[in-house]
């Protein structure tokens, strides 16, 4: 996960979880969980304490869209 964009964290490379869910690269993550992201710090911190499933709230282009991800 990558920069940092005004409202939410932009998406440079997706892998595991994330990328099966259909995460891409460029995909503006705004919210995890309903708790909006504002680093990739706080990403990683709100992603690590889930352990079975994230609702992504992200921005693709001119839409945002929910992505369930299941994690493990």
């Amino acid at each position: 996960m990558g920069g940092k964009t005004g409202d939410g964290v932009v998406v440079e490379q997706a892998g595991g979880a994330a990328a099966r869910a259909g995460i891409e690269a460029g995909d503006v993550i705004v919210s995890v969980n309903g708790t909006p992201v504002k680093s990739g710090e706080q990403l990683q911190s709100l992603v690590s304490k889930e352990r079975k499933h994230l609702a992504l709230l992200v921005q693709r282009g001119d839409e945002k869209i929910f992505i369930p991800v299941a994690l493990g």
